[in-house]
């Protein structure tokens, strides 16, 4: 089922993902299933289980392997999808509102093109957490006085120089409403620490997760027939997916690692398998 257009995420490459949406049986007894079909241990396997459902059991850059182990899930009555990375649209690609205007049938956003968020079309909402890690290396070098040196060279050199290196980090998260809509639409990302609230008028609060929260429950009462779902707030993003879904930055000093294509991952996951079940 189609839910955007397609523009293709940070991935070294096309792949193809596999996920398991339901399980048919408790989940040792399908990760022994699994562990054999993956090559892989029954340890292994209920690791990429045990993080919740959908759970995204295989990411790989041969079709014909994703096929066959599709084959193999559904053929022990396993409820499972597949698809191709490049269906899947990125956050970066798509439009973000920074200010916005709430009329009764619409989200309206002043822009040189001005846009239109009309709830009739909205299908489903999916509520997720983004979250950024910079680490930073610098240098730093500090003098200080050194009577050995002022000794041996009659004064002329008083102080010695020591060079140290700092490492920093820092974490940070934000909440996101990824809003898809029907008709081949793209889908609209919300971002908690993106918008300005002053369209929320009386209702604006004091700080930016309490506005982002009524923007999502607003959005909601206008949208009543569209698919919520806020397992992804919580949902951490596993090692296998990030390290192949990173969108990183990089500088000398600075490297900027983000969950968020990963998130874009499990987020078209799981609108698939909401409107698959809700069809």
């Amino acid at each position: 089922m189609q839910v955007g257009n397609p523009a293709g995420l940070n991935y070294a490459g096309r792949m193809f993902v596999v996920a398991i949406v339901q399980l048919s049986h408790p989940i040792d007894e399908e990760a022994k299933s699994l562990a054999i079909d993956l090559g892989s241990t029954p340890y292994d396997a209920r690791l990429l289980l045990a993080t919740g459902l959908p759970a995204i059991v295989l990411m790989t850059t041969v079709k014909s392997a994703a096929v066959e182990l599709l084959s193999k899930l559904r053929g022990r009555g396993v409820d499972a999808l597949a698809f191709d990375s490049a269906a899947v649209v990125s956050n970066r690609t798509m439009f973000s509102p920074k200010s916005f205007r709430l009329e009764s049938d619409a989200m309206a956003v002043e822009t040189p093109e001005p846009q239109l968020l009309v709830f009739a079309d909205v299908i489903a909402m999916l509520r997720a957490t983004h979250e950024t890690r910079t680490e930073a290396t610098s240098q730093q070098k500090e003098r200080s006085f050194s009577a050995g040196r002022a000794l041996l060279s009659g004064g002329l050199v008083m102080t010695k120089t020591r060079e140290t290196t700092v490492r920093s980090r820092s974490d940070t998260k934000q909440e996101v409403l990824y809003v898809y809509r029907g008709a081949g639409q793209a889908p609209w990302i919300l971002r908690e620490s993106g918008m300005r609230y002053d369209g929320l008028g009386e209702k604006r609060a004091a700080t930016e997760h309490a506005n982002f929260v009524t923007v999502v429950d607003m959005l909601r009462a206008r949208a009543p027939k569209a698919i919520y779902d806020d397992r992804l707030v919580r949902r951490k993003i596993p090692d296998r997916i990030a390290q192949v879904a990173v969108v990183g930055v990089s500088s000398t000093t600075q490297t900027e690692t983000s969950s968020d294509a990963a998130m874009d991952l499990l987020a078209h996951l799981t609108v698939m398998w909401l409107l698959k079940s809700a069809s």
